[in-house]
């Protein structure tokens, strides 16, 4: 009776096991990453961005940080910014092999 309870568990795993794996639809998880990158590449990243240019190069004008570091800050900028042709380019790469 044991292993008919194994055997059984097993098939019913392995049936449902494709359905939740090719489940669509919106999951909480995917929601709040959409808020964070529609937050990120709107206004509120675009002020953040903007703010923390303008402390970085008040800092680097009064010579409390370094010339790079504003570089850096800049760097750090265009790869948030550019993060989906980033990704985009990488798939279209990994597609074509």
């Amino acid at each position: 009776m044991h292993n008919i309870n194994k055997i059984f568990c097993f098939f019913i795993i392995l049936f449902l096991f494709p359905l939740a794996v090719m489940a669509n639809g919106e999951t909480p998880v995917s929601d709040g990453l959409s808020y964070i990158i529609t937050a990120m590449y709107g206004a509120t990243g675009i002020t953040l961005a903007t703010i923390s240019v303008m402390i970085v190069g008040l800092l680097c004008l009064f010579h409390m940080l370094r010339w790079s570091v504003l570089g850096y800050t800049l760097i750090g900028i265009s790869i948030i910014f550019g993060a989906g042709g980033i990704v985009a380019g990488i798939t279209s790469l990994i597609q074509n092999i």
